[in-house]
């Protein structure tokens, strides 16, 4: 090495040597080369094929899809197992798609929810206090539509388990720190209560506690009012199951004890299936004492709901439907409170471990009227406003404190005041239009009016009374209103009802009685057409008004006789509706005409009419009859109305006689039957009405003047039947008029079964006929002058008087000789074959042996005009009548010797 060299010049040459330059950090910097665009890069040298060849490897089968083979799976290919294991997901949009593949799966294979809903519930309750409002919202779906109405058939110990665990779930998601999942809590309970009410007693206490909480929770209040109803539409169904207890826990405490007496004695397996069955029927009994504390806390913040809710809503220039909800929710829970309430003050409290003094009737002044004292200024607000929804929030407010009107004094609330409001809601109520809203809602205050009246000052009765009536009259009887004003207005009418004072003690409420007494007939015929189901209750109605006030006024009633018909000036009658009533109706009306006795007289032919109808079933006809005898025997319908009735119906009742021959035959149908039962309870009647001959002297004129007209012969068989009951002897029948009838009668009746000589092969026809002349064999028995009068005509009529031939049949009688013959023959031989006719026919043996003579001489061969066919049929019937005469025993042997066909 060299000595180093030194001085200025070194040093200045040694200071602008340029430093080193530092090292790049990362490796060594490649050069970089410049390409033109769109030139393609060859590859580099050291570059690495990575292009891979390889064959498909075919599998005879997969194990994955072996497992799936008959397992149903979604449209993703997952099992429900799959499905419910993906429901606790992190991603919530997985979770979402698990419930709707769960979905999928219980809709496409039913057979899925039916083994595994119990195991589906299970695992989805979890959901209930989900962070995603969509997997909450498909659970609700899933369960109101599908789990839940097939959990509702199975009654197994499993099932309630597994509603107990939902249960948890839910009063969990109540306490939840996000108010979207507490509400979301309160509507799946809602939907637990309402299909399974029995679920909800074990909670009751801590379910009302969650109530309170969450409706005095500021944040929902003040910023969104509007959430609170789903939380107010599952308090009132809560608070209904509380009520339905209350009334279904027995009308005695003693019911009370008695049915847990028996319960404990039950064996287990026993005591298992009375708890099922009393949670199938949602009457599980409550801890009433504590819940009473609970819905005393919610009264007052229901009532600061509605006031802060009032005043808003009076604020706007429009109600939107939500809040509107919210503010109806609130007052429906806190009548349901108070129905809850005065149940409890009311029930003798008998072996509770708890006082009456603590919730009676002072307390109930003291705490629950105390804070709905509020209430009764919310109303004013309401009362200004037009709109229909302010109306409606009224009677909301008005059916509260009616529940509540036994115990209000007017240091309280003035009854004077209350009397006005509620008289202005039923004025208000004929101006609105909603006509829907109106019978939902004004129905609980028409109901309430009876007790109202009852209490009411005696100053404020008459202006609601008033409103009362003036809105009776204006409801149409299509209305639903309908049946509550009919309800109260029985209420208020009727003796066993305690408002029969008004009536004894107010001779004001007799013309509002009156009033409405005018309506109902009105109301009755309108309805069988418009409304059927009023139509009863408005019968029954009329029923009991005439039983409990015999001395009333009818002429209010008048238009009750249009149900039966309207006679017209020309005596013609217009059927009424009653003919097409139900039968039960029918009954209801037939039954009004007992205690209707004035309306009698103008009822008696429309009522025959209706009678007569073949559309009238023969046991509302029998009905009838006995009630207006039953009338008659109690005095109040003269006889000659009763007996104008019977014989009216007798006269003209038509009978259709279908196959009479052969009436078991069902392919023809026939009255017959209904008539000859008819035709009993008439004589039956007429037998019960005192001395025959003196009813017959009364109804004569009526039958001869029915039987002149020549109606059919079972009309006249009938009127025969009459006179034969009352008198059969009388002197009335010789007459020649009344002897022609009779003649008539029998040719009419032997006109059919003559038609063949052959008599004894024709036994059916042989007993009608027999029937036919029933009564006039007896007349005969009774009276032998008639019976030589009516031979006389007989004989007459064979002879071919052209006066009695044209006017003696009422039927199209042939005028051949053998048929005038071989019918006179019939009736010959009939009376023959009665031995108690046999004395009486001797006296007029001359008749037949007249009888005999002419047709004798007929077959003479010298006689013209007589066919040979005519000669056959006069001569059988000469040897049958000549046989039957020689049974009289009254003939001679040489009266008889000349009477010959040959001689």
């Amino acid at each position: 090495m060299g000595r180093p060299k030194g001085g200025a010049g070194a040093s200045s040459s040694s200071s602008k040597k340029p430093k080193p330059k530092q090292k790049q950090r990362g490796g060594v910097d490649f050069k970089k080369y410049k390409h033109k665009v769109g030139r393609k890069l060859p590859p580099p040298k050291n570059a690495t094929n990575t292009e891979i060849k390889s064959k498909t490897i075919v599998l005879p089968e997969q194990s994955l899809a072996t497992e799936r083979a008959g397992v149903a799976v979604n449209k993703r290919g997952l099992t429900l197992r799959e499905l419910l294991q993906q429901t606790v997901h992190y991603n919530a949009n997985v979770r979402r798609a698990a419930m709707n593949g769960i979905k999928d799966i219980v809709v496409k294979h039913p057979t899925e929810l039916k083994l595994h809903k119990v195991a589906m519930i299970e695992k989805l309750q979890e959901r209930i206090c989900d962070t995603d409002k969509v997997v909450r919202e498909s659970l609700y779906n899933m369960l109101q539509s599908l789990i839940f109405p097939a959990l509702k058939e199975d009654n197994a110990i499993s099932t309630r388990s597994t509603l107990f665990l939902l249960m948890a779930n839910i009063l969990n998601g109540m306490t939840h720190l996000s108010i979207d999942i507490q509400l979301m809590a309160f509507r799946f309970l809602e939907l637990v209560v309402l299909n399974f009410p029995s679920s909800f007693s074990s909670y009751a206490e801590q379910v009302f506690n969650n109530f309170v909480a969450v409706l005095s929770n500021d944040r929902i209040n003040l910023h969104d009012r509007n959430k609170l109803n789903s939380v107010l539409s599952g308090l009132g169904h809560c608070l209904s199951l509380v009520s339905k207890a209350t009334e279904n826990d027995g009308t005695s405490d003693r019911q009370f004890f008695a049915r847990h007496l028996q319960v404990h004695n039950h064996s287990a397996r026993e005591l298992w299936k009375y708890t099922a069955e009393e949670d199938n029927s949602g009457a599980r009994s409550f801890a009433i004492p504590n819940l009473l504390v609970k819905l005393q806390s919610l009264v007052q913040i229901l009532v600061n709901s509605v006031e802060v809710s009032a005043s808003e809503l009076c604020a706007k220039s429009a109600i939107d439907a939500q809040s509107s909800e919210a503010l109806l929710s609130a007052l429906h829970c806190l009548d349901i409170i108070c129905r809850i309430s005065i149940h409890e003050v009311m029930k003798p409290q008998f072996k509770f471990s708890i006082s009456k003094t603590q919730f009676g009737p002072d307390w109930l002044k003291s705490s629950l009227l105390m804070h709905l004292k509020n209430l009764w200024g919310v109303k004013r607000l309401f009362y200004e406003k037009g709109d229909e929804k302010f109306f409606i929030f009224n009677l909301k407010i008005a059916e509260i404190f009616l529940c509540l009107r036994e115990w209000i004094d007017n240091t309280m609330f003035p009854a004077e005041e209350f009397c006005h409001f509620v008289s202005s809601l039923f004025s208000k109520a004929k101006t609105l239009r909603n006509k829907d809203i109106m019978e939902m809602y004004l129905s609980p205050l028409i109901t309430c009016i009876p007790g109202l009246v009852f209490n009411a000052p005696y100053e404020s009765k008459g202006y609601l009374l008033e409103a009362f009536t003036d809105a009776f009259r204006g409801c149409k009887v299509d209305c639903k209103l309908i049946l509550p004003y009919l309800d109260a207005v029985g209420e208020m009418l009727l003796p066993e009802k305690k408002s029969i004072w008004a009536a004894e003690n107010d001779p004001g409420m007799l013309g509002y009685h009156d009033a409405w007494i005018h309506e109902l007939p009105q109301i009755l015929l309108q309805s069988v057409d418009k409304a059927p189901s009023v139509t009863k209750v408005v019968l029954e109605l009329l029923l009991r008004i005439g039983q409990y006030f015999p001395t009333m006024d009818f002429e209010n009633l008048r238009p009750f006789i249009k149900l039966f018909g309207v006679e017209s000036s020309s005596g013609t009658v217009e059927l009424g509706p009653f003919v097409n009533l139900p039968r039960d109706c029918q009954e209801l009306a037939i039954s009004c005409l007992y205690y209707f006795p004035k309306l009698l007289p103008d009822i008696i032919r429309p009522l025959a009419s209706c009678c007569l109808s073949d559309a009238l079933e023969p046991l509302i006809l029998f009905r009838t009859v006995e009630i207006l005898q039953s009338t008659y025997k109690a005095g109040n319908l003269q006889i000659t109305e009763q007996l104008s009735f019977l014989a009216l119906l007798m006269a003209r009742f038509r009978v259709h006689p279908g196959h009479l021959i052969t009436p078991g035959d069902p392919s023809k149908l026939s009255n017959w039957d209904t008539f000859k039962s008819l035709n009993r309870l008439i004589l039956t009647s007429l037998s019960e009405m005192g001395d025959g001959s003196l009813v017959l002297e009364l109804i004569w004129n009526n039958l001869s003047n029915v039987i002149a007209q020549k109606p059919s012969m079972h009309n006249i068989n009938g009127l025969f039947r009459i006179i034969v009951t009352l008198d059969a002897g009388t002197s009335k029948l010789i007459n020649e008029d009344v002897v022609k009838l009779i003649a008539g009668y029998l040719v009419d009746a032997s006109l059919d079964l003559s038609k063949t000589i052959e008599v004894g092969f024709q036994p059916d026809k042989t007993r009608l006929f027999q029937y036919f002349i029933k009564p006039c064999t007896i007349m005969f028995d009774k009276n032998d002058k008639v019976l030589c009068s009516t031979l006389e005509m007989l004989k007459s009529f064979v002879t071919g008087d052209g006066n009695l031939f044209s006017s003696l049949s009422n039927l199209n009688t042939p005028g051949e000789l053998s048929c005038r013959v071989c019918v006179v023959t019939t009736i010959l031989i009939f009376l023959c074959n009665d031995q108690k006719l046999h004395r009486k026919l001797s006296f007029a043996k001359s008749v037949i042996k007249g009888i005999l003579d002419y047709i004798r001489h007929q077959l003479d061969s010298s006689v013209p005009n007589v066919t040979y066919e005519e000669k056959q049929k006069l001569k059988f019937a000469f040897e049958q009548l000549k046989t039957k005469a020689l049974q009289l025993n009254c003939w001679d042997r040489s009266e008889l010797e000349g009477l010959s066909t040959t001689k």
